[in-house]
This record gives structure tokens, sequence and C-alpha cells, in this order.
């Protein structure tokens, strides 16, 4: 009769701890759906962002290549400067920098800089892009 009572009281006593971790489970995955969500809206903002400061860069290099094509030579220089400085920072890349450079007074010092060859050539002809 002591052993059944032994037996009976760890009996209750692993349904209780089945019970709790059953529960604690049941918390987890409601926690980790949660995460999931969390997570999966975070990526989506992400993008949103990414894609909003491509669509800003974009019009920084065109407003750099106008300021490169205007005739002050104070402001060439202030713009060459400039994508200098983005170029260090990686927010531009060399395809950047030939985009826009190309065919402007700035092109060779650019070029330089960037240490694009006089032959360079992207993937695509410079044509089909438009700054």
């Amino acid at each position: 009769m002591l052993v059944f009572c032994y037996l009976r009281k760890e009996s209750d006593e692993y349904a209780k701890s089945y019970k709790y971790l059953e529960k604690e489970n049941i918390n987890i995955q409601k926690e980790v759906k949660y995460l999931k969500n969390k997570n999966k809206k975070l990526e989506d903002e992400k993008e949103t962002l990414i894609s909003y400061i491509n669509t800003i860069l974009k019009a920084i290099k065109n407003f750099f290549r106008h300021l490169l094509q205007i005739d002050n030579e104070k402001v060439k220089e202030i713009t060459t400067n400039e994508i200098k400085d983005y170029y260090d920072n990686e927010d531009f890349e060399k395809d950047d920098v030939y985009d826009i450079a190309i065919n402007t007074t700035k092109e060779e010092e650019l070029f330089e800089y960037a240490d694009i060859d006089k032959l360079y050539t992207k993937e695509n002809n410079y044509d089909d892009y438009e700054i």
C-alpha cells in the first residue's frame, strides 16, 4: 500500500509537470508565432527602406550629373568632392561614378579617383541608363 501511495504521488507530480510543460510549450509557440510576424513586418519595412534609399541615391546621382554639366567651375569642384565622398563611403560604386562623370569635364578626375579605366564598359550600354 505504501508503494502504491508513493507511485500515485510520483504519477501526480509527473502529470502536473507534464501539464506545466504543455502550457509552457503553448506559450512558447505563441511567442514564436508573434516573433515570426514581427520579423516579417521588419523584413517588409527593411525592403521598403532599401527601395526608398535607392530612389534617393538615384536622385542624388541625377542631381550630381546635372551639376557637373553646368558651366560653374566652383559648383563642379564641390560636386566632384561630394561624389568622391559618396564613393569613399561606398554609397556609390564604379558604375555610379561612371554614370555621373561620363562626358563631363570632371570625367578624367573622377575616373582616376574611382580607378575606372578609360576603356571601362558596363555590362549594358551607357545609353540604356537614365540617370
